[in-house]
């Protein structure tokens, strides 16, 4: 059955080794969901279009044992009802790139690979993959090329038990929880969600959760890749209400400085 939440995932890649995680993670989701799969890639105007190489969508499915190895292209909609778009957009700037094929296109994920930088170098060039997020506004699920995943790359596997959900008074967090619900689904288990508030008290719309709060005290970025490594977390998943003034702006916002140093994948959900 399709998951309502997701009936699109789309997945930008620059086809490079580090982003073949990212593709897999794109994939099962998309698998799982019965849903549009639309595999992007930004060329620069001195590209060749017939250059270009996507991901083999039929061998990987082959290779996890969900269609045979000699099955016909056909096979992927009518076996799994996964339905594959691939697309080439011409453009030298890859975050506007993204931005206009997001608007021209139901998006309900983006999956995407975020390269591992020093602070100086994010500083003066930025992160694309959080710049391309930011801008197409829409629930991102960020895998860093030094991290583990929460799927098999040879098998398909999904394992996802733990799930830490950090939570702020400020910040409303409903929509991550909803994400959170539709990730298990897709992953057919429960798992367990940990629910995390940095602060001195619970915060005032605590009651909203279902479960206890782990409140702890301490800086809130480290507060909180601190508590994903101590639970073995396989997600973090961050209501994030994007950047707020000339700090964030230059250091990035609490949800991009998290995934820069999760020890897992990130699903930033912003608030509507």
């Amino acid at each position: 059955m399709t998951d309502r939440l997701l009936q699109s995932v789309v997945h930008p890649t620059d086809f490079s080794p580090a982003g073949l995680d990212a593709f897999a993670h794109a994939l099962r989701l998309a698998v799982a969901a019965k849903s549009d799969f639309y595999i992007l890639h930004i060329a620069g105007e001195t590209e060749q279009a017939d250059s270009v190489q996507f991901p083999r969508v039929r061998e990987t499915l082959a290779a996890w044992g969900m269609i045979a190895p000699d099955a016909p292209q056909s096979a992927v909609a009518s076996e799994l009802g996964l339905r594959v778009k691939k697309a080439i957009i011409g453009s030298d700037d890859p975050v506007s790139g993204v931005e206009a094929f997001v608007e021209r296109h139901q998006c309900d994920l983006l999956v995407l690979m975020t390269h591992a930088r020093s602070a100086p170098q994010r500083w003066l060039r930025g992160s694309v993959a959080e710049a391309a997020a930011r801008q197409a506004h829409a629930p991102t699920l960020f895998l860093r090329e030094d991290q583990r995943g929460f799927v098999d790359r040879e098998t398909g596997a999904i394992s996802l038990q733990t799930i830490l959900l950090p939570i702020d008074g400020a910040v409303a967090y409903q929509d991550a929880c909803r994400w959170v619900a539709a990730f298990e689904r897709l992953a057919g288990s429960s798992a367990r969600i940990h629910l995390l508030h940095v602060g001195t008290s619970t915060p005032a719309n605590a009651s909203e959760c279902e479960g206890t709060i782990d409140v702890r005290e301490g800086p809130v970025i480290e507060t909180i890749i601190s508590v994903a490594e101590e639970i073995g977390a396989d997600l973090v998943a961050m209501p994030t209400a994007g950047r707020h003034g000339l700090f964030d702006a230059l250091r990035g916002s609490v949800t991009e400085r998290v995934l820069r140093e999760a020890p897992c994948p990130v699903l930033a959900v912003p608030v509507m």
